[in-house]
């Protein structure tokens, strides 16, 4: 029975904190009891489960958790546990469960500290307290040694403690000294304990416990319990021997002739596979006789599992071996760790994924409770304690913590490397340093194998057992940035010796080998080299002597990659060309850095700056640095194309940050060089961006005159810029008063992007709408219009829009009086505007709560009169800001400013107000976010 119970009626009392003492119990052999006889068994366990309650309340107990019949408690003092189990077990064995054929209770205490979260515990003392007691006996109580010397002084007269020895759990740590509890009314006479100390195995101790990895080796035990062989594949220092051990040692009840694990490591002649097997059961070569068929003989009988650990640079003995086992012996069944698979009959595979890690994102708001949640944080933090008895990890290093393994890539390896130097570094100073990793992660276990102390040593261990072509195309993938398609690589490091199809075959043994990892989407599947594993191949990459080649081969294939992203806008589907977008931007920047470089290619800088307004479009800021840098390089001798092409990423990148008098003209500029390439799509953009600019600068009949020709040109083409020409004229009939006209263009705009399936597109033209019916003084239906653009952009993450229909409905409530909705707007808007960033609405925000704040009702306090001389400052910085920006504010957003001017000319005097206006405009961006925010709520 596998469902959690947490069913009580009762309140559930505190759960106590520090040194606390826990007891597990479990009926033994419940699982065959319920297939014989659910109903009997059902009613038995109500029984068991009012006893097991009652006894555990009436010592002061508390249950914080049921697992179908098991009972998970926690006790203040271990004495107070003692007496709950002496209760529980004596009332179990005065109850008749004869229906059910007895009912025999095993327990476990174990004194220590857990992390106490949400009504549940976590840590390392809660997974000694399980194994512990899964060694036990039905009837039986079990103490660890910590349990043991705090009850010991206060036992009853006639409960004594017998001593069971030192035994090996099976979390392969530390040995424990197990006592068994001894009092009249029980049973005293038990089988031995079924640890590892007693059972058959060879399994080795560990001397740290296994963190994160709970669900990863419940994944290989039950396709163990499937398949012949499992095949724990995974990049170095992933931790694939850990994971194997611990699954078998938790099954080795299920093999009467025990868990054997046989490293193969050391070996350097395959040819003596089976012979490093045999020794492990001392088996003798015969000269008359294979080893293998020695072993297969010795093995066939028994019912065992073998882990064959480290087969990847013996992968084809190792394959063969285990074939000819499996072929011969129905009772065994084997675990093998890899880089690669064995490729066997009979043989299923789990590749062990990273620890998990939270986003950078998440890593902001996250608490130090949730945030040891994720195994990699969690495992960071107990080495790095284990490191530095003073490490303490606080909430204001969470996201430094999170940085640290998310860049080592949630490797074990890595991060049991990296914790160790909080000896030496603080965690802030430890991230800086992460650049350096292979300097960086060194020291590890002196006892470990040579490849297990250090990152670098993990990696030439894969890095040598490659063929020499397999090192060359490992070498070059190193450049990417980012993740890539299957056929990429074959269009930077194709050549002479090494064609297409070479290279796409090899890229996938390098996946098989976990040097490349396959990230499968909904769509496609696509590569990466975890950033480790590329820094090393950065390092072999120029250790060769191939860096630049390869980089420029690299810069030229992902500019061809980016035109064609360019190219498709108009006719893929919207949400797979965001979705290529998204995969790619890592390359492209790559690239784009590489070509503006000192040791780049200009040609190649301008081509790759002429497709930043699609490549980037999520970096507007970002972009627009790179395209003003092309401008400064592109002389008279530029193709006509190429430099129409230019101006209109140009024009593009301005109109998203509403810098008006730039976008007319930089798109002014573009329309004769396409006039003279006859590319009459680019044409057609550059026309509707200046229609459209030209519609917000005042001159609307000039702009809408554009604006028509754009429309019919894009109709005719059938292009994607249908919908935003209509949408743009639209705003021209709006501007123009004709406001029936409009909402039916933006209806036509709404019909034409649904057809595409461009919801981002669909939620920008419902933003427009609302400003058409804002305009129209329908104020509550303006917001409802807005809140649905805003939910849909909000689950497409387009940050810049969710900030322009923010800002837009700060606006609309400001002119409805509703303050505090328009200041919580305003304020999300600026916070968004400031991540991207974007200079231009981070001014609009400000302006909107310096307005706010303004128009809000007066007051004759002092604080009042501090938001007064905020407000007038704020006003200033954003009159400089909007000029150096060059763009402008719509009619409404400056009859807002210029109403909360007059509030603010009749409270401090015209003097005073442009005293205030003129310090303000020598604010610094970052000094007038801060008196804005100071502004109160």
């Amino acid at each position: 029975m596998e469902t959690v119970a947490n069913a009580f009626l009762e309140p559930r009392r505190e759960l106590p904190t520090g040194v606390v003492t826990f007891l597990f119990t479990d009926i033994e052999g419940s699982t065959v009891r319920w297939e014989r006889d659910p109903v009997a068994m059902q009613r038995a366990l109500r029984e068991h489960d009012e006893i097991m309650r009652d006894a555990i309340a009436s010592t002061g107990g508390v249950v914080f958790k049921t697992v179908g019949d098991a009972f998970y408690a926690v006790f203040q003092t271990a004495d107070a546990a003692v007496e709950s189990a002496i209760a529980s077990q004596r009332r179990l064995a005065e109850t008749d469960f004869e229906h059910v054929d007895g009912l025999r209770v095993r327990m476990a205490l174990h004194t220590g500290t857990a992390d106490e979260r949400d009504g549940d515990y976590f840590g390392q003392a809660l997974n000694r307290v399980a194994r512990l007691l899964s060694t036990g006996h039905g009837g039986q109580i079990l103490l660890s040694h910590a349990s043991a010397q705090l009850a010991r002084e206060r036992l009853p007269g006639d409960v004594s403690l017998a001593d069971l020895g030192e035994h090996r759990l099976k979390d392969l740590t530390a040995p424990e000294h197990v006592f068994g509890l001894v009092a009249p009314g029980l049973e005293s006479e038990f089988p031995k304990l079924k640890s590892l100390s007693i059972l058959d195995n060879n399994l080795p101790q560990q001397l740290t416990s296994l963190i994160g990895r709970d669900c990863d080796v419940r994944a290989v035990k039950d396709l163990t319990k499937a398949w012949s062989l499992v095949t724990v594949i995974g990049a170095g220092g992933l931790g694939k021997t850990r994971v194997a051990l611990q699954a078998g040692a938790e099954m080795l009840d299920a093999y009467p002739d025990g868990v054997w694990f046989v490293d193969l490591a050391p070996m350097k002649d395959p040819a003596l596979l089976a012979n490093t097997i045999g020794a492990v059961f001392e088996l003798q070569e015969s000269g008359s006789r294979p080893m293998l068929e020695s072993l297969v003989a010795f093995l066939k009988p028994k019912k065992m599992l073998l882990i064959l650990d480290n087969c990847e640079h013996v992968i084809g003995e190792a394959s063969t071996v285990a074939a000819g086992i499996l072929r011969a012996c129905d009772g065994v069944k084997m675990i093998a760790t890899s880089r690669e698979h064995l490729n066997v009959a009979g043989e299923a595979t789990f590749r062990l994924p990273s620890l998990s890690m939270p986003s950078a994102e998440a890593a902001v708001a996250l608490g130090v409770d949730a945030a040891l949640e994720y195994g990699a944080v969690d495992l960071f933090v107990t080495r790095a304690r284990a490191a530095n008895a003073r490490f303490a990890f606080t909430a204001d290093i969470v996201a430094v913590v999170a940085e640290i393994v998310r860049r080592l890539d949630g490797i074990p390896l890595a991060i049991e490397l990296a914790a160790a130097r909080v000896r030496v570094l603080a965690p802030k100073q430890l991230a800086e340093k992460l650049n350096e990793r292979f300097r960086v992660l060194t020291g590890g276990d002196r006892t470990a194998l040579p490849r297990q102390q250090t990152m670098r040593a993990a990696i030439d261990w894969s890095y040598d057992l490659l063929t020499p072509d397999e090192q060359r195309v490992f070498r070059m993938l190193s450049v990417f940035a980012g993740s890539f398609a299957i056929d990429t690589p074959a269009a930077v490091g194709a050549d002479e010796t090494l064609d297409e199809l070479d290279i796409f075959a090899i890229v996938a043994s390098l996946a098989d080998k976990s040097l490349v990892n396959a990230e499968h989407g909904d769509e496609d599947i696509r590569y990466r080299l975890l950033e480790s594993t590329r820094q090393y191949g950065a390092e072999k990459l120029v250790e060769a002597g191939e860096g630049e080649a390869v980089a420029a081969r690299y810069a030229e294939a992902y500019a061809a990659i980016a035109e064609s992203i360019v190219d498709d806008y108009d006719t893929a589907v919207h949400r797979t060309w965001f979705a290529r977008v998204e995969a790619e931007i890592e390359n492209v920047r790559a690239a784009v850095t590489w070509a503006f470089s000192s040791d780049g290619d200009p040609a190649l800088s301008l081509r790759l700056a002429a497709t930043l307004h699609r490549t980037m479009v999520f970096n507007v800021r970002e972009a627009q640095r790179w395209v003003a840098s092309a401008h400064e390089r592109r002389d008279d001798g530029v193709e006509s194309s190429l430099a129409g092409r230019l101006e209109l990423a140009q024009a593009f990148l301005n109109n998203a940050s509403n810098q008006f008098v730039a976008v007319h003209k930089h798109a002014s500029r573009a329309i004769p060089h396409f006039d003279e390439s006859g590319h009459t799509r680019a044409k057609a953009d550059a026309q509707r961006l200046a229609g459209r600019a030209l519609v917000y600068l005042g001159r609307v009949e000039e702009g809408e005159s554009l604006l028509e020709t754009a429309l019919a040109a894009h109709r005719k083409l059938g292009s994607r810029g249908t919908g935003a020409a209509l949408r743009d004229l639209a705003l021209a009939r709006a501007a123009a008063g004709d406001l029936e006209r409009a909402r039916s263009l933006l209806s036509e705009s709404l019909r034409d992007f649904e057809h595409r399936e461009d919801l981002a597109n669909v939620a920008q033209t419902v933003g427009t709408l609302a400003g058409i019916e804002f305009q129209a003084g329908n104020t509550a239906a303006a917001l409802r219009s807005a809140e649905q653009a805003l939910d849909v952009l909000r689950k497409l993450k387009r940050r810049l829009s969710i900030a322009w229909i923010l800002h837009e409905m700060a606006t609309f409530s400001i002119a409805s009086g509703a303050f505090d909705d328009a200041n919580a707007r305003a304020r999300e808007s600026l916070a968004m505007a400031r991540e991207l960033p974007s200079p231009v609405f981070v001014a609009h925000a400000l302006r909107q709560l310096a307005t706010i704040a303004a128009m809000r009702p007066a007051g004759d306090d002092a604080a009042r009169a501090d938001d007064l001389a905020r407000s007038a400052h704020v006003f200033g910085f954003v009159d400089m800001r909007l000029v150096e920006l060059e763009t402008t504010l719509e009619p409404v957003e400056q009859n807002q400013m210029d109403a909360a001017r007059t509030r603010l000319t009749g409270a401090l005097g015209d003097a005073l107000l442009r005293q205030y206006e003129s310090e303000g405009s020598h604010f610094t961006e970052e000094r007038a976010i801060a008196t804005a925010l100071a502004l109160r709520p």
